[in-house]
This record gives C-alpha cells, structure tokens and sequence, in this order.
C-alpha cells in the first residue's frame, strides 16, 4: 500500500511537469497530496458497501416459476429470493485540481466481480462558481440522484429515480451556482458499456438535460430548497434503424439481481423526462421530495410503413423524512444544490429515516400497442448509525407492494400463466436489509 501512495503522489508530480513540492494529509477523513501554494491536488474517494439482505414474501412463491438464468450452471426455473451477502459497491476513485483551474476525476467501481467505469471526466474552471466538464458523469437531474451515495438517507435511491432520472453518460455540461441559486445544462449520448466495443450498431442517440435550484433560505438551522429538471432525448438504436428505450429498477434492494418493474419500448421517436423537487430543514428534521413524468413519443410498424401512436406516459414519486435522533441533521451545499455532509458528535449521530415511494410503467393509452412494465410503491424505515464522518451502520425495512404487471418482464410465471392472470394482487414481499459503509 506504501508503494501505491508513493507511486501516486509521485504521478501528481508528473502532472505538473515541474517539481513542486507538496504535503500529504488527512481531510475530512481522505488521503490528500497539495502543493503549498494550493495549486495543485490530488486526493483519493474510495468506498466499500457491504450489504446483507433477507427478503420475506407475503405469500407462498414455492410455485412460482422464472426464467433460467443462463449464467448458472444449473437453474432448475423454480422462483427464488437470493438472500445473502453481497459487496453492494467498491469504489475506488482519484481526484485531481490542476494549475488552480483544471480538474477531474476517474471512479471505478469492481462490485460483483465487475468493472465498471462510473465518473471519468476532465473539467475547467472560470471562477469558483462557474465551471465546464467533458468525459462521463451524471446528467444534472434529480436532487437524490446526484447526492453521493454515501450521503443517502436510505440504502437505495426511489424506483422513479432509478428509472427515470438519467444516470452517468458521455457529454459536456457547465455550471454556475450562487448563494441562493443553482443552475447545469449540457449535452449528452450515451452510457459507456460494452456496446461502444461494437461497430455497425447505429446512432448512440443524444439528449439535452438542464437542473435549476433555487434555495431562498440556506442556513445552518433553516433550508427551503425547490428545484427542477428536465431532458429531452432521442434514443439510440438497437442495432438497427429503429430506435429502442429501456426503463427499469430494482425494488429498492441490490442483492437479489431482479428487476420487477421494467418496460421496453421499440420504435420511439423521441421521449422527454421533467422533474420537480421540493425539500425542507429546520434544525434536526429534514423533508424532501420528487414527482417526475415521462412521455414517449412512439410510432407503431405495418408493412413496413410507419404507424402513429398515442404517447406512452410514465411517472413516479417519493417522499422522505429524516430525523436526528442524535447530533445534527445534514448541511445544504449551495454549489451542488443537495444535502451532503453533517458534523458528526463525539458518540455518533442516530438517525431514523421513513420513505414512501411509487412508480407507474403501465400505459393503456393506445390499444394497439400497450406498455405493462408494472407499477410498485414501497414503504421504508431506516436506522443508521455514524460513528464518524467515515463509516455508516444502517439497518433498513422495505415493504414492496406490486401491481400484477410486475413480473420482471414476464420472466416470473404461475401454472403456465403471466402473474397478471395467476396472482392478480401481483408479488409483494419485505426485504430486511443491514449495510456497513467506510469511506476513505
């Protein structure tokens, strides 16, 4: 491990193609190398989640059935929760501030085995409110979207917000805050994965996303935060001319891999996304929330002629409360419009955190062509514990309740039959789930 740091703070000094003599320390609990005139540094964000997870079905699944999994070696089909153990994320990232106005940024993460490129992004400064950035991040939408992980109140973000609210793509984007307001737009294509290894697979598609805050009160007691975001986007294709979107989420839990909720939709046009945000802090309680709505503009194929249909709409919701039980609530940072770090007691701070969370993907607007990827709302408690600003034990509730359409994409089935027919008061369960977090 010496051998890394000392090759690393090393590699900073290359950066600066000059020797500048810099100074190691600990800030804010992350290893950090800056040169004395603060003109360059380079600390390190590296986390590890471990999360544990029991799922408890509110009926009997012993005949159910779902799809093989081809990655097993043997699946007999029978429907199971995969209760157990897993390393939710394992991050490991760099960041760097370069001759005072350069920045930027590479996170990987290798949980489950894998890796996975999350933010890679080289950055310049104007001033220190104005600010543009190119390589792979996260669009500027949804407040809950762009909190760090660490920072959130629940172990998972809302259903609405992991299927709607962008995620990390390729583009460029500019920023500029101030004591009371908040503002991002920029350009975006696609995800980076493995279809960028691929030729002849057609358009990576493109978006245009913008996020404006506004925070008429921002102090240390009292915060009133509104906000809102939006997207419009035409999708990539799917390896052919036609263009093809995915809309999916886990069930507010990661260590079962199914996604109950989950809608495809071919031969889209274009589709846009809007988003409101409202949050409230007075002393020890924080209270926020999101409604976000989705509408695709789709077209249906007959003899290989192009047939207009009526725009498929989606949405969601959530809402969260946060109590302090023990020490003091989150701080409100005005240049990134969310809630981020708190001061932690000597002790540790309590929190007790409940979340009601809804999303729809059915549509029945249009008969000939009609969208049933389910509609779920969930119910949570959470109790987390910080020992300090580093490390996080939570212990968390999730009541799942699902419609009859949210069947992992018809991949979970009942005596033959679609659960829309078998089990029409659809799936639900509760999910018990433990996380330990160090960030470092």
């Amino acid at each position: 491990m010496l051998s890394f740091l000392c090759t690393a703070a090393a590699c900073f000094g290359c950066f600066a193609q000059e020797d500048v003599p810099a100074r190691a320390s600990f800030r804010n609990g992350k290893l950090t190398f800056e040169s004395r005139d603060g003109a360059f540094r380079l600390w390190f964000d590296n986390r590890v989640y471990v999360d544990a997870a029991a799922y408890l079905p509110s009926e009997d699944v012993s005949s159910l059935l779902s799809e093989p999994n081809k990655d097993l070696e043997y699946d007999d089909g029978t429907f199971r929760f995969s209760n157990g153990i897993s390393i939710r994320r394992a991050r490991f990232a760099v960041k760097a501030t370069l001759y005072e106005k350069w920045f930027g940024e590479l996170d990987l993460d290798f949980a489950y085995n894998e890796v996975e490129m999350k933010d890679m992004f080289i950055g310049y400064r104007f001033s220190d409110r104005i600010s543009v950035k190119a390589g792979h991040f996260k669009e500027p939408m949804s407040m809950e979207r762009l909190t760090s992980s660490k920072y959130l109140l629940n172990m998972e973000r809302p259903m609405a917000v992991e299927a709607f609210a962008g995620g990390r793509r390729l583009g460029v984007a500019a920023t500029a805050w101030g004591r009371h307001w908040w503002v991002s737009g920029g350009v975006f294509g696609r995800q980076a994965d493995i279809l960028q290894k691929e030729k002849n697979r057609g358009d990576d598609g493109y978006g245009f996303t913008a996020r404006a805050a506004f925070s008429p009160l921002a102090d240390r007691d009292l915060t009133l935060h509104i906000g809102g975001y939006g997207t419009y986007r035409v999708p990539e294709m799917a390896g052919s001319t036609e263009r093809f979107v995915e809309f999916r989420t886990f069930p507010e839990s990661r260590t079962d891999r199914r996604r109950f909720v989950r809608a495809e939709i071919f031969n889209v046009n274009h589709y846009y996304t809007l988003g409101l945000e409202l949050a409230f802090k007075w002393r020890k309680l924080l209270v926020y929330g999101e409604y976000i709505f989705t509408e695709l503009s789709r077209y249906g194929l007959s003899g290989g002629e192009r047939t207009p249909l009526k725009n498929a709409t989606f949405n969601g919701w959530y809402a969260t409360a946060s109590c302090m039980l023990l020490g003091e609530q989150r701080c409100y940072a005005p240049e990134d419009a969310e809630f981020g770090p708190m001061r932690v007691r000597r002790g540790g701070n309590l929190e007790l955190a409940l979340r009601v969370s809804s999303i729809n993907m059915n549509d029945f607007h249009d008969t000939r062509a009609v969208i049933t990827g389910g509609a779920a709302t969930s119910y949570s408690a959470s109790l987390n514990w910080y020992p300090n600003r580093s490390v996080l034990v939570g212990l968390n509730y999730v009541y799942m309740d699902n419609d009859k359409y949210a069947d992992d994409k018809g991949h979970i089935t009942l005596g033959g039959k679609p659960l829309s027919q078998a089990l029409p008061s659809g799936l639900d369960f509760g999910i018990l789930q433990l996380r330990l977090l160090l960030s470092f």
